[in-house]
C-alpha cells in the first residue's frame, strides 16, 4: 500500500513508528469524493470509547503545537480541561487542527528499531466547509469524553498544503496501482501525446497573456508560483503546455483511465492530480483560492447536456479568487456562445475568441473572462 510520504517521516521521527498509511476508503474511485469518511471516524471513536480495541490518537495541527507527546513533554501547565476546551474550538492554543490519525501499533520489541503498525488518516484538508464542520463536531465529542485518557496521545505539526498534497498523492498512486493490477494495456507515449497539440495549448496560453483585458487588469494571466486549477485535464496533454509556461496546476478529471495514463507516463504529477467529478469542485476544494482556472477542450457541449457543463463552469468560477481569470477552449463557436450567455446571466462578462489555425482542430474557440 502506498505510504503518505511526508507524514511517514514525521511519524517515524516523532512517534517512533514505521507505519502503513491508509485513507478512509481503498477504492480509487472514492477519490472523486474526498469528503467521505466522517461516519467511519465516528464509529471508530465510539469503539475506542467502549474499550473494544487499543488505539492511539494523533492530532495533526497547523502552526506551532503546544505539546508533541504526553509521555515526553510536561503538561503541568496545561490541564485536560483546557485541552478539551481548545479542541472544542478546533484549535489548541493557536494551532489549527487539520487531521486526526488513529494508530494500531505493533511493538517491535527492539529498542533500536521503530514499532510498526497501521495508521488510518482522517483529514478535511481537501474538502468542503460542511465536511470541516462535521470533522470539528467529532473532535468536540471526543473532547467531551470524561476520561483524561481520552485526550490525544500525540500532536504533530504539518502544513495544510503538505497534508493536502499527501492526500492527493496517495489517491493518485492508489489509482495507478489499480490500473496496473487490472492489466489494462498502457498505450505508448507517442500514440497518446501530440507535440502539435501541446504547442497549440502553450501558444494559446501566451496569446491570453497579451489580451487587452489582461493588460488592463494590472495582473498576470499566468506566472510561475500561481495557484492554477486545470479542469477536465484528461491524460495531461494540455497540462504539458502549462508546464512549458512554468506552471504546475492542480489537475482534475472524472475519467479514471485517462488519469492513469497520464500518471503512468509521468505527465500528470501524483501530488497535483485528482480523479474528481468537476461538478463537485466546491465540495472538495476551497472556493476563491485559485489565481487562474483553465479547461482545455472541456468536452463537447450539446443541447441535451449543456446544463451539466453549465454546472461545471459555475463550479470553476467559484474556485477563482476575485479578479482571477477563467480560460475555456472548445471545439465549436456555438459552445462558446452558450457558455458566454450562461455566465452573462450570472453577471460575468467574457469574450469569445476565434483560435482556429491550419495545424490542429483543438482549441478552435476560446471563452475568456475575469471574475
Amino acid at each position: 500500500m502506498t505510504e503518505m510520504t511526508h507524514l511517514s517521516s514525521l511519524f517515524s521521527e516523532k512517534i517512533g513508528i514505521d507505519a502503513d498509511f491508509y485513507l478512509t476508503e481503498e477504492d480509487f474511485q472514492s477519490q472523486r469524493f474526498l469528503f467521505a469518511g466522517i461516519e467511519q471516524l465516528r464509529e471508530l471513536l465510539e469503539m475506542k470509547k467502549a474499550g473494544m480495541f487499543e488505539i492511539e490518537t494523533v492530532l495533526l495541527t497547523e502552526a506551532a503545537p503546544v505539546y508533541f507527546e504526553k509521555e515526553k513533554d510536561s503538561l503541568s501547565s496545561i490541564t485536560g480541561e483546557s485541552i478539551r476546551a481548545a479542541i472544542i474550538g478546533s484549535t489548541i492554543i493557536g494551532s489549527i487542527i487539520i487531521g486526526l490519525v488513529l494508530i494500531e501499533r505493533q511493538p517491535s520489541g527492539n529498542p533500536t528499531r521503530n514499532d510498526t503498525g497501521n495508521c488510518l488518516v482522517f483529514t478535511p484538508a481537501v474538502s468542503d466547509a460542511g465536511t470541516i464542520r462535521a470533522f470539528q463536531s467529532i473532535l468536540s465529542e471526543m473532547a467531551a469524553l470524561p476520561s483524561a485518557g481520552d485526550t490525544p496521545d500525540h500532536q504533530l505539526q504539518v502544513s495544510k498544503k503538505e497534508l493536502a498534497d499527501d492526500v492527493i498523492e496517495y489517491y493518485s498512486k492508489t489509482a495507478l496501482a489499480f490500473f496496473h493490477e487490472s492489466e489494462e494495456m498502457l498505450p505508448s507515449y507517442d500514440s497518446v501525446y501530440s507535440e502539435s497539440r501541446v504547442q497549440k495549448a502553450a501558444e494559446t496560453l501566451r496569446k491570453m497573456s497579451g489580451l487587452p483585458a489582461v493588460k488592463e487588469s494590472g495582473r498576470a494571466f499566468l506566472a510561475p508560483g500561481f495557484n492554477v486549477l486545470e479542469i477536465c485535464c484528461g491524460n495531461g496533454m494540455s497540462t504539458l503546455g502549462l508546464y512549458e509556461e512554468g506552471v504546475v496546476p492542480l489537475s482534475v478529471d472524472i475519467n479514471a483511465e485517462d488519469i492513469c495514463i497520464g500518471l503512468a507516463h509521468n505527465v500528470l504529477k501524483p501530488a497535483k492530480t485528482i480523479l474528481m467529478d468537476a461538478t463537485t469542485l466546491s465540495r472538495n476544494l476551497d472556493s476563491e483560492t485559485f489565481d487562474t482556472v483553465i479547461g482545455f477542450m472541456i468536452g463537447t457541449i450539446y443541447e441535451f447536456n449543456k446544463n451539466l457543463w453549465f454546472s461545471i463552469v459555475g463550479e470553476a468560477l467559484e474556485m477563482l479568487k476575485p479578479g482571477g481569470f477563467l480560460l475555456l477552449t472548445l471545439r465549436a463557436e456555438h459552445e462558446a456562445v452558450w457558455v458566454s450567455d450562461h455566465l452573462k446571466s450570472k453577471g460575468v462578462v467574457g469574450e469569445i475568441i476565434d483560435n482556429r489555425d491550419n495545424l490542429t482542430n483543438y482549441d478552435e474557440w476560446i471563452y475568456f473572462a475575469r471574475k
